[in-house]
């Protein structure tokens, strides 16, 4: 039976989980200065909602179009593209000096090539209120999401040594556990469907977030009380779980008899020298290193904030330095191995990386634990993470031989995935965006019409207090001249598009994609390039853009009532406190 590990409690930073980044206005204004601060504190409010265990991509904005001048240009496929370590640390150190103090008060950068680290760098203040400096091999950093990674890596060493299979219903390896996954559905659940994220489960988006540790549950406890619903039948549509990630957890500890943490301990981290890493909470006193302060952003500074804790360990509760991350990273680009030291076979190792789930052949899609990145055909594999106060991405490059992470001890808007697309574009790591080539089938105007609408993300909750975040990421498609598309977010994010192949449509100036399953005239799913973490569904006239006066305010109140579920009482107190003084504010000026 899976138990939970107490670990030694350590000390906690001064401030509570702050909201500022949830800040909404409820009252629809419309002159031109209210209509971008509202864009700015929805953006906050999405950038925050990465705490809750997703980074929700299409939000995210990045610098990589100002990029010029590649430092590999001739680099091809199976050549290194870091010839020059110095130029490399050059480049980043200028990335990074960018954001730090703005973007973040602190960052670890890992970038490996080949079979050795060629950059390992802290960046920044571990903690704002000490003044200690980031050290990539010593300062660690709460990882979130990223650590789906090592989950997905657990089971398919159990699959490399027989006692896991990917395609059996995950009830076999639960008769000891009072888990059970229903039989909704004439399929079973598989942890292929777990890998991949299309179990079709019900999205919620917390992953069981507390404010005190002395009340994690065990795996088993957790999963048993907050099993969601199984909404669609598995294999059909991907749609981000968190709980089919601490699933996946607990289907490993429960075949080995052991504990998930313990399991991870003994199989990846011990072989590999990852002697910072853990997924205990909180991190024990006696771990090496120094976990770096999660922070909050104050007007222009930055505060060292209280940490917050993960019930669902397997989904996002790794915490580790760049230095272990380099490890892991060298791992799954050398078949399995570091030196001789091994986690999984070759073979096994070319399974997870191939694909195991395709939403469509002209979009990204799911490798087993990684989702691909950029174009499909780049080869690139990847995961963000984020907790309340930290973000992370990881970024491997099979084809170059190439692995980057970076994180941070904050989340802010603009989040470490923009530094690694601005590596990936000077060392083009994929190729540059081409013009899109119009298809020269008839018809295109026609086919603009049918498919515009508003969508919604299966990965994000449909009803609840977090439905605010289905609302607040509805995408607008509307036809343009010519049979183009032209889409649009409630930030506006105003975006064109050209239809390259009946129903596909790439974007002007950038690499994404937009690729519609239509049948008789109705669109069933639209599955775009750049958010791997679900596929979009048309939304019901009534369930269309209703985010502003009473709907959001109701929705954001709501949400308020969720920060109070994980123990942030206080934090809500500050927030609504934070909106009197913006309304009083408003008032003064009126």
């Amino acid at each position: 039976m899976d138990t939970l590990a107490k670990p030694r409690p350590h000390c906690q930073a001064r401030h509570p989980p702050h909201p500022h980044r949830f800040r909404l206005m409820t009252q629809p204004r419309f002159s031109t200065a209210d209509e971008s601060r509202d864009k700015s504190t929805r953006r906050s409010f999405l950038a925050g909602v990465g705490g809750l265990g997703l980074v929700v991509t299409g939000t995210t904005t990045s610098r990589t179009s100002a990029t010029t001048a590649s430092k590999s240009a001739d680099a091809q496929p199976g050549e290194a593209p870091f010839t020059n370590s110095e130029e490399l640390e050059a480049f980043v150190d200028d990335v990074m000096a960018d954001r730090i103090g703005t973007t973040t008060p602190g960052a670890t950068v890992a970038i490996v090539s080949g079979d050795a680290p060629v950059l390992t760098k802290g960046y920044g203040a571990a903690d704002v209120e000490t003044a200690v400096p980031v050290r990539a091999a010593e300062t660690v950093f709460r990882v979130g999401s990223v650590g789906k990674l090592l989950t997905y890596t657990a089971v398919m060493k159990g699959v490399e040594d027989g006692v896991l299979d990917l395609d059996t219903d995950v009830n076999t390896y639960l008769s000891d556990s009072r888990v059970t996954i229903p039989d909704t559905y004439d399929d079973s659940v598989t942890l292929r469907h777990l890998g991949t994220h299309t179990a079709g489960f019900e999205s919620t988006l917390d992953p069981d977030i507390v404010a005190d540790p002395d009340t994690l549950d065990s795996l088993e406890t957790l999963l048993t009380n907050q099993q969601p619903s199984r909404i669609r039948p598995p294999g059909e549509l991907v749609g981000y779980s968190n709980y089919g990630a601490a699933l996946a957890g607990h289907v490993v500890a429960e075949a080995y008899d052991t504990t998930f943490e313990e399991y991870v301990q003994s199989r990846i981290f011990d072989p590999l020298g990852m002697t910072h890493s853990t997924f205990l909470q909180p991190v024990p006193s006696d771990q090496p290193g120094d976990l770096a302060a999660p922070h909050i952003r104050d007007t222009d500074s930055f505060l060292a904030a209280d940490d917050v804790y993960i019930n669902m360990r397997p989904a996002g509760s790794l915490s580790a330095t760049a230095t272990d991350m380099a490890a892991f990273m060298q791992a799954h680009l050398g078949d399995g191995a570091v030196d001789d030291a091994r986690i999984l076979d070759a073979e096994t190792a070319e399974t997870m990386h191939s694909r195991h789930h395709v939403r469509h052949p002209a979009v990204t899609n799911w490798r087993y634990g990684f989702h691909e990145y950029g174009t499909p055909d780049a080869n690139l594999i990847g995961h963000s993470g984020a907790t309340i106060n930290y973000t992370s991405y990881l970024l491997l490059a099979p084809d170059h031989d190439v692995g980057i992470f970076v994180a941070y001890n904050s989340n802010p808007d603009e989040l470490p995935k923009a530094v690694v697309d601005e590596i990936v574009a000077e060392y083009e790591l994929q190729q540059a965006p081409t013009t899109p080539t119009p298809t020269s089938r008839p018809g295109g105007q026609e086919r603009a019409e049918t498919v515009a609408g508003e969508y919604s993300l299966t990965s994000l909750p449909q009803r609840g207090p977090l439905q605010v975040v289905d609302f607040l990421e509805q995408l607008t498609v509307e036809p343009a001249a010519n049979g183009r598309l032209r889409t649009t977010t409630l930030e506006g994010d105003g975006r064109e598009w050209v239809e390259t192949d009946p129903y596909v449509y790439e974007e002007v100036g950038g690499h994404d994609v937009l690729a519609f399953e239509v049948t008789d005239h109705e669109v069933d799913v639209l599955n775009m390039n750049r958010e791997p973490t679900g596929v979009y569904q048309p939304v019901p006239f009534h369930g269309r853009q209703l985010v502003t006066g009473g709907v959001l305010g109701t929705a954001v109140s709501g949400f308020g009532l969720s920060l109070a579920g994980w123990g942030g009482h206080t934090a809500w107190k500050q927030w609504t406190q934070q909106r009197s003084d913006d309304e009083t504010d408003k008032g003064d000026s009126e």
